[in-house]
């Protein structure tokens, strides 16, 4: 049995590996192949990958398998965030599958029946089963319990049958990425010349000097823009300005509030409580783990950390309800207990000393004393003096401590003091001098306080009103001949926006949960001006207008002038310094022609640098520099903020060494690792995909 639970609990971790790896082959082969069952001319599609149409049976199907997962391993069921976690693993799952699924036909790569069963009960038997099976005792792991826990399987309980399906399924598909990434990883070579390159680029260094004209120091007015230029410099460049399918909304929220009746029926029942309370014939704690909406309603507290309407008050007394946060409590103190040790509380400040400095150590502590005797506020004192780094910054609170947990001269003072307050004399350990204040002397004393939240929630009646509420503003402002701004204006009822709404948001402005109003939004038979019906959310309920819709495709030029006026201009002050920079035969002579530039310099620039000092982010700056002469001069060139003329001074070369193997293997373990990485991002890159899951979650 113990090795059946040891193999339960690494499956479930396993499972969770495998959300980043393949679905296993025979659900593809099964629904994507030609024999498919899933088909028909009217089907739900929630997005295309490489052709291939992802109809909603197919992506719920990987969302259920992973849902299953996660509740096999947290044991529970996913909340709403995690919910949409899923989808986006589901969803990026079958992009890989079915892309490299592509990739392995083309390269004629399979996972054999005999590969399958060898990975379970074989040769070469899957670490995780090695794991699992292995006897902690010993350390050994012997092949007969995993065939005579085979034999058995099908006489263990549903979850744990499904529990080992789900992690065999998974094992053909992870052998083949396994086969495929070492595939790509044995066709990764470095050659002696690439390991001297990355020696030399990672070693070298130059020295050089540059001119530098920022743009913004020309003034824009020198030039002109006029809309033909625009309009040219946006057909040239469309891809710079692409615009995604995006739609705007005005919407009018109508929240969910408790009405005057609601809350005098709650507190009613408040009243009620109490008076259950005061009886004294209930057990507090079955009454308030029944009757509170709170979370721990029945806990034990310290004197300090009771609430103040039980201060000083005897077992048995019951407070008055209050309102806090849209819940009226009540608390009652149940119980006072002694614990088994004493407690106390206090704050320090702590001088350390070694035995080079102890006498005026213990001066300064001495000194420090005095300051809080006569009124220097010690938590101000601690945060400025104490070398308790774990305290200084809470004043130098300690909280509760039992016996046992300081060091015995701390403990002895702190324990020996009946009343709260300053010791007045500088305690010595270990660590250092304490001047100490009691916050709270010690104690067995425990304070068991039950405590009864009612959430004031509003009634059916209330709900239906507010509804209603929420229709008539629909039905009267669909009728009215204003714009559905107008009408609001004119009737007092606030309106805001939400300008490009993300197709996958599920929250935005002062909504939250508010996935329906989003997909109600984004159906394919929206048009400017729709009207929504009365959308319920958690807390409230929404009438929505759509104000724009946004097709995909390249922006409109009023949308980007401003962007597009600058890179013009930038372009025509690059003209204009390139004209006037000329004939010269050294940087000075650059600042004579144009004296908004500055002249910078770079002893020790490395090809792995990124930007210049002065200039910042400028990787063609540097490429550049790399490639000059010593004592070579550029002509101007554009760079993304300015203007810039380099000049290079001097090559630092490294030396050269009997040897490169060793940046060669480190390039080479580098590739390895990256090369995955970069594959995945490469595929998706080309792989056609259409996202319409915004649609239908």
């Amino acid at each position: 049995m113990a090795i059946i639970s040891t193999l339960r609990d690494k499956m479930g971790k396993f499972l969770v590996v495998v959300v980043g790896f393949s679905i296993a082959a025979f659900v593809l082969g099964d629904i994507l192949g030609p024999n498919s069952s899933i088909g028909g001319q009217n089907r739900n599609i929630v997005g295309k990958i490489n052709g291939e149409d992802i109809d909603l049976i197919l992506f719920t199907s990987v969302y259920e398998q992973l849902a299953y997962n996660f509740s096999l391993n947290q044991g529970r069921s996913p909340n709403n965030v995690e919910i949409s976690n899923l989808r986006d693993q589901a969803w990026e799952k079958l992009i890989n599958d079915i892309s490299y699924m592509n990739q392995y036909e083309k390269l004629g790569l399979q996972v054999t029946d005999r590969e399958s069963v060898d990975m379970v009960q074989g040769n070469n038997i899957h670490p995780m089963i090695v794991e699992a099976f292995t006897d902690p005792s010993t350390g050994y792991f012997n092949v007969d319990n995993v065939i005579g826990y085979l034999q058995n399987l099908s006489n263990q309980p549903s979850g744990q049958q499904q529990a080992w399906y789900s992690f065999e399924s998974n094992l053909r598909p992870m052998r083949m990425r396994s086969k495929y990434d070492n595939l790509i990883g044995l066709s990764t070579h470095i050659n002696s010349l690439q390991a001297q390159n990355e020696y030399f680029s990672t070693s070298k260094t130059i020295d050089l000097s540059y001119f530098f004209v920022p743009f913004y120091k020309v003034p824009d007015s020198l030039f002109d823009v006029s809309s033909k230029e625009m309009r040219s410099y946006l057909k040239k460049n469309k891809e710079d300005y692409k615009q995604e399918e995006s739609r705007s909304i005005d919407y009018a929220f109508f929240p969910l509030l408790p009405s005057k009746e609601d809350s005098l029926y709650f507190e009613d029942e408040i009243k009620n409580i109490i008076s259950r309370l005061l009886s004294g014939d209930i057990n507090d704690s079955t009454f308030a783990l029944l009757n509170s909406d709170g979370f721990s309603p029945y806990v034990k507290y310290n004197i300090d950390q009771i609430p103040e309407q039980l201060n000083n008050k005897n077992i048995g007394y019951v407070s008055d309800y209050k309102f806090e946060n849209g819940s009226l409590i009540v608390y009652k103190l149940s119980d006072i207990v002694e614990d088994q040790n004493f407690k106390a509380r206090a704050k320090h400040i702590l001088l350390k000393f070694d035995d080079s400095n102890k006498s005026a150590v213990r001066s300064e502590a001495q000194r420090i004393l005095s300051l809080v005797k006569t009124g220097s506020d010690f938590d101000e004192t601690a945060r400025t003096y104490s070398q308790d780094v774990g305290s200084a910054s809470s004043g130098g609170d300690l909280n509760w401590f039992t016996e046992g947990m300081m060091v015995k001269p701390f403990e002895d003072a702190v324990f020996s003091r009946k009343r709260a307050g300053l010791i007045p004399r500088i305690i010595e350990s270990e660590f250092g001098y304490h001047i100490i204040y009691v916050t709270q002397p010690k104690t067995k004393s425990s304070y068991v306080v039950t405590t009864i939240s009612k959430e004031i929630l509003p009634s059916d009646n209330t709900r239906n009103n507010i509804y209603r509420a929420a229709e008539m503003f629909k039905i009267e402002s669909k009728a009215s001949n204003k714009s559905f701004t107008e009408y609001a204006d004119e009737n007092n009822k606030s309106i805001d926006s939400e300008n490009n709404l993300d197709n996958k948001a599920s929250s935005f402005g002062n909504l939250e949960n508010a996935r329906s109003v989003v997909i109600w939004t984004y159906d394919d038979t929206r048009d400017i001006n729709d009207l929504s019906e009365v959308i319920e959310l958690d807390d409230g309920y929404v009438v929505a207008h759509v104000s724009d819709i946004k097709e995909e495709g390249t922006k409109n030029i009023d949308e980007v002038e401003n962007s597009i006026r600058k890179k013009i201009i930038d372009d025509k002050k690059f003209n204009y310094l390139s004209k006037l920079l000329t004939g010269y035969e050294s940087l000075d002579e650059l600042k004579e022609i144009y004296e908004n530039g500055d002249i910078y310099s770079m002893p020790d620039l490395t090809f792995n640098s990124n930007s210049l000092l002065n200039v910042g982010y400028s990787p063609e700056a540097v490429g550049v520099a790399f490639s000059m002469n010593e004592n070579e001069l550029t002509k101007p060139f554009k760079i993304d903020d300015g203007i810039i003329i380099i000049q290079l001074n001097n090559i630092l070369d490294a030396d050269t060494l009997s040897s490169y193997d060793d940046y060669g293997i480190s390039l080479l373990q580098a590739n390895k690792f990256t090369a995955p990485i970069k594959i995945d991002n490469s595929i998706k890159m080309f792989s056609d995909i259409e996202d319409y899951r915004y649609k239908f979650f």
